[in-house]
């Protein structure tokens, strides 16, 4: 074998895309179309692993109420394709509703490796941003009763700053280093404490009401050498 061929076959893995693990990563496929709220289940693959109803967005619903363009959250031009998911977060004093999403992966996590998780996320008609979601990964389907904030260990997915854009796409991601066991991604909110902030004051507050929609877009999860691969799709 000769030794262009042998540079060549080295580099051939290194010029190859990264494989995302997400089957439907931009709520593609799909085995409707939205026309009521909590209908993430129609975007295959993906569930809600509480009590809490996401909403699915696609471009051939009946209605202007769960398009894309325009809807009842807002609305926005997909980050890709045709179709995206939304989240609803709130706290009533001490009530809280946390919506999460969830899907299986199409490969489980090999120990020891390095994945970039990565969303892209746009505030809907909300008065309050959160400064970041989070990414659980796990060996089992997480199944809660209730709606209440699940308050797990989850990588961090951020911006690097409050995720407040209502016009854009935000890209939020975070590294994880695998145990070897994991095939189920769930993307939602995991903090410890409250994270609201006031859009109009730029300041936390202390009403008794507090809540933010977020759509999501593009979910990826895709093994890394380094940190220097750490970016979004």
């Amino acid at each position: 074998m000769s030794r262009t061929l042998i540079i060549l076959l080295l580099w051939i893995p290194l010029l190859l895309p990264a494989q995302n693990l997400v089957k439907n990563p931009s709520f593609e496929i799909k085995n409707g179309c939205p026309d009521q709220p909590g209908q993430v289940s129609l975007a295959r693959f993906w569930i809600s692993p509480n009590t809490g109803t996401p909403d699915y967005f696609n471009d051939c619903s009946p209605g202007l109420d769960y398009g894309t363009e325009f809807n009842k959250k807002g609305g926005r031009q997909p980050h890709s394709g045709h179709a995206y998911a939304g989240m609803q977060f709130y706290l009533l004093n001490h009530n809280e509703f946390y919506e999460y999403v969830q899907t299986v992966l199409d490969t489980t996590l090999t120990a020891g490796n390095l994945y970039c998780v990565s969303a892209w996320v746009s505030l809907g008609k909300s008065t309050y941003g959160i400064r970041q979601l989070g990414a659980l990964l796990s060996a089992t389907e997480i199944k809660e009763q209730g709606s209440h904030k699940m308050k797990l260990p989850a990588v961090p997915l951020g911006s690097g700053k409050y995720l407040l854009d209502q016009d854009q796409w935000m890209c939020i991601k975070g590294v994880y280093k695998a145990k070897g066991s994991e095939k189920l991604l769930t993307i939602g909110d995991f903090t410890s404490g409250d994270s609201f902030w006031n859009i109009a004051t730029q300041s936390p507050t202390d009403s008794l009401f507090k809540s933010t929609y977020y759509f999501i877009d593009d979910v990826s999860v895709e093994a890394i050498r380094d940190s220097s691969e750490f970016r979004c799709r």
